[in-house]
């Protein structure tokens, strides 16, 4: 094999006992210190930098980014050995968070070797040093998604994308003097080919759509000089427009979408984002890091699939951030196609949230390995397959992560391999085990503090503001109570979800998302805007998946093309307890939109006949053509769980009791033949 590039992180910056933290992007853009000011512009010139390589060169953006999808082709590996149009694809598959793991840690490497090498030397020999040790200290920083951010001219803080991705043009210190800033492209805001060269130029070909007369539409990401969020959907013509060519971005409907749950009400905060991500966390809602890693469904008889809340799990979440920061439901943009979303510059910091909340359930798990990790054969599941992993294989933490070398001699990184983030030179604010807070008595570690302390910061980030402790017998949420007189406390305290089992590729892989509602039942096509803008929207599924080419010979996933022809499912969940609570009449003060109807309590048969006549769903491709769900062998199936307790309160020994009439005789609902 040819010279490899080994991924080694960033050794810089670390010392004996602790390393440098990858920081939330907002609290470290723009920077408000004076090595976080150097940090900014050493990022943002090392990004343009990375961009401006040539598409050819191994360690350009164009390849790194490649990796993830189109153009299929190999990257660092000897080509010879390799089936061609396969790819490295680890979607649904329980290697999802150790797989991004050092694909990562090479962009962040990259990036620092940049700085280094390319940034720092143009500068005046007195300004380098400081500059260099800036750089030391730095490492790639998150979008945490599921947090709301403050905003200028807002009067309550909202979910947002990253004030660095904001604006087209973006201020930086000329490297000349160290002093001047002037204005450049910014290199966070989009993508631009190097020499304005169209992306189906080194390999990206247009993605195929079918309408529900399946007539096929084509989406020219072949014609893309530049990467867009977004963009109104226009079918291939002889003249794509300029709009989609050189990349739109409307990072506004991004923020519109984060924050949208209509069901809640005006003037009534939401919460299901930060919610969903607190859930993942909570005490026994998901009991093994199998349940918590993958969408992929197991259906073997010797696998314990948990309890029904199991069904939430990190890629879900993951896949819908792509699908609200790419666009939908007749908007199209990079980060929603999974084949070329690593080309959207949002992608890293989206996906070092992903890496973060993965490193999260490490540090609650520390005191159970048995829930930290997949040791455990009964935890394995069987690979679809790609290039380096064969289909059947069992996925151990000892499978290769290919394409990652972890050395010059062309070793392969594996999942045991990064495990240990701090053993690769970074780690989180949360995720400090060397501070003096965790020490016993006589100086040492204390993991049972650290446990603690982890899990108290991540319900301080994401649990649903609450008056009253769970046990308590009125506890409802602070956001939902605002302005609320109660004459008589309801009892609020259940939970109900919507878990979901899907076939991702059953419209050939096409993307789809299964959109949900509450109250009176219409036609989606009535509906002239997007359908999550909708007054009874409670929440949906995104796919995040590639249209299937069978030939092989055609480029294309070869992993999707196997979960295609095995059937394979996957899940998800839809917790709609806070909006069948806002239908509650001590909530809505007679608030509730046209067709959206009052829920007199929470009690299991009162929700079982509420969801019975009101729960409904529709399932349409990202360029908007709505899709029927056959009633013979349905490829999404719905069902409804019920819990006489809030979802936190894990002192409680209630269980989630499937309600099969909230979804009986529905498409894919409840059908007795197979219960």
């Amino acid at each position: 094999m040819s010279s490899v590039y080994p991924v080694t992180g960033i050794k810089a910056g670390a010392t004996d006992t602790s390393v440098p933290l990858r920081l939330e992007v907002d609290t470290w853009y723009p920077g408000q210190t004076a090595e976080h000011l150097i940090q900014n512009n050493l990022f943002l010139w090392a990004l343009r930098f990375l961009q401006e390589r040539d598409p050819d060169h191994k360690l350009s953006f164009f390849q790194i980014a490649g990796i993830h999808g189109m153009p299929y082709q190999p990257w660092d590996e000897d080509t010879d050995a390799i089936t061609a149009n396969e790819g490295y694809c680890t979607h649904d598959s329980l290697l999802f968070p150790s797989w991004h793991r050092p694909y990562m840690l090479l962009y962040e490497q990259v990036l620092y070797d940049i700085m280094v090498k390319q940034v720092i030397p143009q500068l005046p020999a007195d300004e380098q040093k400081k500059w260099k040790d800036a750089a030391a200290t730095w490492r790639l920083p998150y979008w945490d998604w599921a947090q709301k951010k403050t905003r200028d001219g807002q009067d309550q803080p909202l979910y947002d994308v990253p004030l660095i991705t904001k604006q087209p043009r973006i201020g930086v210190i000329d490297l000349k003097d160290g002093v001047t800033v002037f204005y450049i492209d910014n290199p966070m805001y989009k993508f631009n080919m190097p020499d304005d060269e169209r992306m189906g130029c080194f390999g990206i070909s247009d993605i195929q759509d079918t309408d529900s007369k399946d007539n096929t539409m084509t989406i020219p990401f072949s014609k893309a000089r530049a990467t867009s969020r977004w963009a109104t959907y226009e079918p291939e013509s002889d003249a794509v427009s300029t709009q989609w060519t050189e990349g739109t971005v409307r990072n506004s409907l991004i923020t519109s979408t984060l924050n949208s749950h209509p069901w809640y009400g005006k003037n009534i905060d939401n919460v299901p984002l930060a919610e969903m991500v607190y859930r993942l966390y909570v005490h026994d809602y998901i009991s093994s890091y199998t349940q918590f890693a993958t969408t992929k469904f197991r259906t073997s008889p010797d696998y314990d699939a948990g309890s029904p809340a199991a069904y939430l799990n990190l890629e879900y979440i993951h896949n819908n951030i792509h699908n609200w920061t790419g666009g939908f439901d007749k908007y199209i943009g990079h980060m929603a196609e999974p084949a070329v979303a690593a080309y959207d510059p949002i992608f890293w910091m989206h996906h070092a949230n992903v890496d973060r909340q993965f490193a999260l359930w490490q540090g609650i798990s520390l005191l159970n390995p048995a829930k930290n990790w997949f040791e455990s054969r009964s935890e394995q599941l069987e690979d679809d397959g790609n290039w380096y992993i064969k289909t059947g294989d069992v996925d151990t933490p000892s499978t290769p992560l290919a394409p990652f070398h972890k050395d010059a001699e062309g070793n392969y990184y594996t999942s045991d391999d990064v495990r240990d983030i701090h053993k690769l030179g970074y780690a989180y604010p949360e995720l400090q085990p060397w501070l003096n807070k965790y020490k016993d008595a006589h100086g040492n570690f204390d993991a049972g503090l650290y446990v603690a302390d982890v899990k108290a910061m991540i319900k301080t980030l994401y649990s649903p503001g609450e008056i009253g402790a769970p046990t308590e017998t009125f506890s409802i949420p602070r956001s939902l109570a605002a302005g609320t007189t109660l004459t008589q406390p309801p009892d609020l305290n259940k939970d109900v979800i919507v878990n979901v089992t899907y076939n991702r590729f059953a419209l050939n892989g096409i993307p789809y998302t299964i959109y949900f509602f509450l109250g009176t039942p219409f036609s989606p096509p009535s509906y002239s805007d997007s359908l999550h803008t909708h007054p009874q929207h409670v929440g949906f599924i995104y796919t995040f998946s590639n249209p299937i080419y069978r030939n092989r010979a055609a480029p294309g996933c070869g992993n999707c093309r196997r979960k295609a022809l095995f059937d394979t499912k996957s899940r998800a969940q839809v917790p709609i307890t806070g909006a069948l609570i806002a239908r509650h009449p001590a909530i809505h003060n007679g608030n509730l939109p046209h067709g959206v109807h009052e829920l007199p309590s929470l009690e299991a048969d009162t929700v079982g006949d509420y969801l019975q006549k009101h729960l409904h769903w529709s399932i349409r491709t990202h360029t908007g053509s709505d899709i029927d769900i056959p009633e013979e062998n349905p490829f999404v199936e719905v069902s409804v769980y019920h819990r006489n307790a809030k979802f936190d309160d894990v002192g409680n020994t209630a269980q989630y009791e499937r309600v099969e009439r909230a979804t009986r005789s529905k498409p894919g609902g409840y059908r007795s033949q197979t219960a």
